[in-house]
């Protein structure tokens, strides 16, 4: 590695020491302004001096501010969300060796206060090595709108198990597993789907509220929430005082599971402790939540970067300005729309092809649910390839 040493004036040493002082031992922060490259960040580090040995306070110091300008770097790079989404697998595979991805370093002031010795350095870092690395280590990046979940978790007590999916229209609140699960996965970028705010309506046949559902009714479930995943599975409390968690996740678009994983946790309190019973569910939903993470969001991106070409029919126009106005939305206010052409007119319908990045559901959450919907509409009909949609009668 190339060794510049630099010292500073008296201001910029002074300011480094009473950085370190007042914020421990380092810190590190990204450099500002254009003149340096994105792949460039400035760090403190601090070393102890024993026995009068300046030479390894001074290593000391240089190690610790190296690993933390690439701590610094890798947050930067990847963003809060992505840290907390890999954030075991940076833990264990890319932080630990993070010194290899450091193309060079300046050091830019130093300072010595009693036993204490500090550098300030700017690092510069190799991004094609980290690409790489963090490629290998299959850290996955999220971009885009979030994913959407449906949670379909039953809890079985003494051998008997009850689910919300079983009577849908009287399970309107949240159990305590629903809500450790919705905490769990929103902290970690997706959003998940409040069922009693957005419940179907309509009757729901006997084969769909079954505890144990197929995987074909769970997907079907899904679609009708508008879900890109259902995470299915039970919670069964134990006779020895413990908890199990298992779950399942299914990708609705691409009609696949994602991943399934099972855990235990015990409660020391007993399971009369109604404290430690929720305490235990949410660490079992937190693991559970950093198992899934990375897989669900290298699965679902395959599909929401995938264009598609939609057919949808609008019928109950009352003029051509209307369907200009419809376009217009398309093209304007919803997200994933590539191109809107038209592909067909008759007496009471328009006929449109739509390039969508995503899945006809998607597309359909996207519309019918969008609040800058420029008039009411209904979905009337789908089928294969071919989307109709009715303009409510009485929209001028």
């Amino acid at each position: 590695m190339e060794i510049n040493l630099l010292r500073g004036g008296t201001r910029l040493v002074l300011i480094c020491g009473l950085l370190c002082s007042v914020f421990g031992t380092s810190l590190s922060f990204a450099v500002m302004g254009g003149a340096r490259g994105e792949n460039e960040v400035l760090a403190i580090g601090t070393g102890t001096i024993f026995s009068g040995n300046l030479a390894s306070a001074k290593k000391s110091a240089i190690s610790q501010a190296l690993m933390k300008g690439a701590e610094s770097y890798l947050v930067r790079r990847l963003g809060s969300q992505n840290v907390v989404n890999n954030f075991e697998r940076l833990i264990q595979e890319i932080i630990p060796t993070a010194g290899e991805d450091i193309e060079n370093f300046n050091i830019l002031a130093e300072y010595q206060i009693g036993d204490k010795y500090q550098v300030l350095i700017r690092l510069r870092i190799n991004e094609k090595v980290i690409d790489k690395r963090l490629s290998e280590a299959g850290l996955t990046l999220t971009e885009g709108p979030s994913i959407k979940l449906l949670f379909m978790v039953s809890e079985t007590k003494q051998g008997v198990s009850s689910c919300w999916w079983k009577d849908p229209q009287t399970y309107y609140a949240l159990s305590p597993t629903e809500l450790a699960l919705h905490n769990a996965f929103q902290k970690r970028g997706f959003t998940p789907i409040n069922r009693t705010l957005n419940m179907p309506e309509g009757e729901f046949p006997e084969d769909l509220r079954v505890v144990d559902l197929q995987d074909s009714d769970i997907l079907k479930w899904g679609r009708m929430f508008s879900a890109d995943v259902v995470i299915f599975g039970r919670t069964e409390i134990l006779e020895e005082r413990g908890l199990s968690l298992t779950l399942k996740a299914l990708d609705v678009n691409r009609n696949v599971q994602i991943c399934q994983d099972m855990q235990i946790e015990t409660i020391d309190k007993g399971l009369e402790s109604q404290e430690a019973m929720i305490k235990a569910l949410e660490r079992l939903a937190n693991h559970l939540a950093e198992s899934f993470t990375p897989a669900m969001i290298r699965t679902t991106a395959l599909d929401h970067d995938q264009i598609r070409k939609l057919e949808i029919t609008l019928i109950g126009l009352n003029n051509y300005k209307q369907f200009k106005t419809f376009v217009d939305f398309l093209q304007k206010q919803v997200i994933g729309v590539q191109s809107v052409r038209q592909i067909r007119v008759r007496k009471n319908s328009i006929s449109i092809e739509v390039e969508f990045q995503g899945d006809r559901y998607r597309f359909l959450d996207r519309v019918l649910n969008h609040e800058s919907l420029p008039f009411a509409m209904d979905l009337a009909e789908t089928e294969e390839g071919n989307i109709l949609l009715k303009v409510e009668s009485g929209v001028s």
